[in-house]
């Protein structure tokens, strides 16, 4: 009777510690929703920590990197403030000057943010046709991927 009493809490233990466990990793790995504001707050809380942020790539700020696929700008937020950003990869057909971007990646030691993850949003016309932005995003990966001659 013990032994099974024994056994009944050390199930229950299992369980609750792989609960606590699960519950633990996925609060510890997600991804931050943030404003241009929000990160420049505190920017040594976000060194190596992904998260995502919103604002309009910054008039005359785009430059071309060493290579085709490295690219820096600036993306701002309505008051002007500004967040420097380093993306390595092939570039959303309707990144622009101007446009309203949702960058994912982290802030390195100088407090830029290395861009993993471009997501160009779509004028007001798309939405209202009834596309998704995920649907307007899937378009635009499979234009460019047949503008470079590859397949979908």
């Amino acid at each position: 009777m013990k032994g099974k009493r024994v056994a009944t809490i050390v199930v229950a233990l299992a369980v609750l510690g792989g609960g606590v466990g699960i519950i633990g990793s996925s609060m510890t790995s997600g991804v931050f929703n943030l404003t241009v504001a929000e990160a420049l707050a505190q920017p040594e809380r976000l060194v190596g920590r992904e998260f995502k942020v919103g604002g309009n790539v910054a008039a005359g700020s785009i430059l071309r990197g060493e290579s085709p696929f490295e690219i820096d700008f600036t993306i701002e937020d309505a008051d002007a403030r500004r967040l420097n950003c380093r993306y390595k990869g092939a570039v959303p057909d309707p990144f622009a000057e101007g446009r309203e971007v949702i960058l994912q990646g982290t802030l390195d030691a100088s407090h830029r943010m290395q861009v993993s993850k471009i997501t160009v949003k779509c004028p007001s016309k798309y939405q209202e046709a009834g596309v998704t932005e995920e649907a307007a995003e899937n378009y635009y990966q499979t234009k460019y991927k047949q503008h470079t001659g590859s397949t979908p």
